[in-house]
């Protein structure tokens, strides 16, 4: 074999394996998303005209590595749900990753990890030291379709009151039509400031039910390799410290 057909032979190969390359970059750099999330502070919410919150600024951080442009969509969870389900190039977040919806979505994450706690008014006489202690109160206040609720209710829980919102089990709860309410840590203090009471009424209860990750979902059209894409950048995001920094900068506010 002559050099020329050495030189063809070698720029042949190196063909084989940077054209797909090539493709996957072009693919990516294209692929462009509708992306949505729903107001649940801490995180997202709309503050003075603009769309803040812990998971947004972490998915902002994503968007800068992955090169997509920084549009979110605030939407109703209800039909922001839907769209990706039904519709090609959606994303949704922050979303638990349940068995139910496993197999609806494709995944990136976790984003970001909360504590799942009771909380009870200040002037409660209910006291819990476990959660078997928690099947003894009359009501435990629940919003349908969380994943508190489908936790409690594989558990067993026969004494759940269901509610719309958690906004709404709070305000019930400040005026003592329920025991206890389960929520994240990071979004409990939110739900009292918007259920318009007084955030000293109410005490968080020592027992934690599980942790709760929440995920970036993607509309099942989306590509393995664009799925790994993300996921990679997430983890940068993470390595880089930035991560942290959101973290404690929402924790440092109270959350």
């Amino acid at each position: 074999m002559n050099i020329l057909d050495k030189s063809l032979l070698t720029s042949a190969i190196r063909c084989l394996f940077v054209l797909p390359l090539l493709i996957f970059s072009q693919h990516a750099v294209s692929q462009r998303f509708t992306v949505m999330t729903e107001d649940f502070a801490p995180f997202g919410y709309v503050e003075n005209g603009e769309l803040r919150g812990l998971s947004v600024e972490i998915v902002r951080e994503v968007f800068a590595i992955v090169e997509h442009p920084n549009d979110i969509e605030l939407l109703p969870w209800a039909r922001a749900f839907k769209e990706t389900q039904r519709k090609k190039r959606r994303i949704i977040f922050s979303m638990s990753r349940t068995k139910e919806r496993e197999p609806l979505f494709k995944w990136v994450g976790p984003l970001v990890e909360d504590r799942v706690r009771f909380f009870r008014h200040k002037d409660s006489n209910v006291d819990i030291q476990s959660l078997d202690d928690a099947r003894a109160v009359n009501s435990i206040l629940v919003t349908r379709g969380f994943p508190e609720t489908d936790f409690l209710q594989a558990q067993g829980f026969n004494n759940l009151y269901m509610t719309n919102s958690p906004i709404q089990s709070f305000a019930m709860l400040a005026m003592e039509r329920g025991e206890l309410v389960p929520i994240g840590e990071f979004a409990y203090q939110s739900m009292i400031l918007k259920s318009g009471i007084n955030p000293d009424t109410i005490e968080k209860v020592d027992i934690k039910l599980f942790n709760i990750e929440l995920y970036i979902a993607f509309s099942k059209d989306t590509s393995n390799e664009e799925i790994a894409r993300w996921q990679a950048a997430l983890d940068q995001v993470k390595a880089s410290g930035k991560y942290g920094e959101i973290i404690r900068r929402y924790s440092d506010l109270g959350y």
